[in-house]
């Protein structure tokens, strides 16, 4: 499926042409805060209070739920839809990426 975006300008027609994959990819997948149970070697339940794409990537910022002064930075990864797997984002980006999250949280 491919958008096509059309602007008017000194009477002329101007497109912008999208692929509608790559700009779903682009958003962020989880809109409103969600509260996340972890399984087995984790056990635990967190609170997803944001989510960002950075580099086509889904990152979340989780706050446990013993712990709400700590926040927690994974890549999600969604499958059909739904939350499949998360893991800890790499030190090499990871101030990267608080950088994002101090301008949302």
């Amino acid at each position: 499926m491919k958008l096509q975006k059309t602007t008017k300008k000194d009477n002329q027609s101007l497109g912008k042409l999208y692929q509608f994959i790559d700009y779903k990819k682009r958003k962020p997948f989880f809109r409103k805060p969600i509260k996340i149970l972890m399984g087995s070697p984790i056990n635990e339940t967190f609170y997803m209070v944001e989510n960002i794409v950075y580099e086509g990537k889904q990152i979340l910022a989780l706050k446990q739920e013993n712990n709400l002064n700590t926040i927690v930075l994974v890549e999600a990864k969604i499958e059909d839809g739904q939350l499949k797997q998360v893991s800890r984002i790499s030190n090499e980006f990871l101030s990267e990426i608080q950088g994002l999250f101090k301008k949302t949280i």
